[in-house]
């Protein structure tokens, strides 16, 4: 019952923090860190919480490629040397590919 509320929660959470940022921030400002910032906080929460409901596997493996896709657009916004944002990703990927295949055993 605990692990309900966290989930049910956290999916409450996520959504409010993606809806104020889309209310917060002009169109135009999207794809900068502000927005991001706000927009994949909510999405990370809404796949934890996902994860902890135990919804379908596809749906949480979907929220963690938005997530991840997210990440790596607010990566890419950071303005860093190549190197530092390919070490960026490659390290993402790392990370999705595992939370995929916990998500899939």
């Amino acid at each position: 019952m605990g692990l309900q509320i966290l989930g049910w929660s956290m999916l409450i959470i996520g959504l409010i923090l993606i809806v104020w940022g889309f209310i917060e921030f002009p169109e135009n400002e999207w794809l900068k860190g502000d927005f991001l910032s706000l927009a994949l906080s909510g999405v990370v929460l809404i796949t934890g919480a996902l994860a902890i409901l135990k919804i379908s596997p596809w749906l949480i493996i979907v929220a963690i490629i938005i997530a991840t896709v997210l990440l790596a657009i607010y990566i890419w916004n950071f303005h860093m040397g190549i190197a530092n944002t390919l070490i960026s990703y490659v390290v993402v990927l790392a990370v999705v590919s595992w939370l995929i295949s916990l998500v899939l055993k």
